[in-house]
């Protein structure tokens, strides 16, 4: 969790971003290798267009998402998808293996940033989706009246 601009944020694991962009690394060194080696230019070709979707797909699906809460709205900033919905509007929030899934009056959505693992849910044990969830729904329970009235906004 981290405080940005006012704001609790949670992004995917420390130690899960690592080794991704570890991976990363290396799928590009290999590519570094094969290009140094003279392999033949289709297997190169090959190595490097490997290596550019592992960097794209860390960066995507490791770097890119979070879970912000400010005073008036949840924020979930998915690999593709940006939600943003006052705490009026959530009905239930609940982690899961894919992340927590947020249940509102205009539909649902999961945030991926956070996950609870079947091991944690068998054994109750509490994570970082725990905390989360909490966190959201000790908002939900006094929400904070708007002129505007509650709304939602999906990007």
């Amino acid at each position: 969790m981290g405080v940005e601009s006012g704001l609790q944020v949670w992004r995917v694991a420390d130690h899960v971003r690592k080794v991704a962009v570890f991976a990363a690394g290396l799928f590009l060194f290999l590519a570094l290798v094969a290009t140094a080696v003279g392999l033949v230019l289709a297997a190169t070709a090959l190595m490097w267009a490997v290596a550019l979707l592992v960097i794209v797909c860390v960066w995507r699906w490791y770097l890119v998402p979070y879970v912000a809460l400010s005073s008036e709205w949840l924020v979930v900033q998915g690999a593709f998808a940006h939600h943003a919905v006052r705490y009026g509007c959530i009905s239930e929030a609940r982690p899961g293996l894919y992340g927590v899934r947020i249940k509102t009056t205009q539909g649902a959505f999961v945030a991926w940033a956070v996950q609870k693992s079947k091991f944690a849910e068998w054994f109750h044990r509490e994570t970082r989706a725990d905390e989360v969830v909490a966190q959201i729904m000790e908002r939900v329970d006094r929400p904070v009246e708007h002129p505007s009235g509650p709304a939602v906004a999906v990007a």
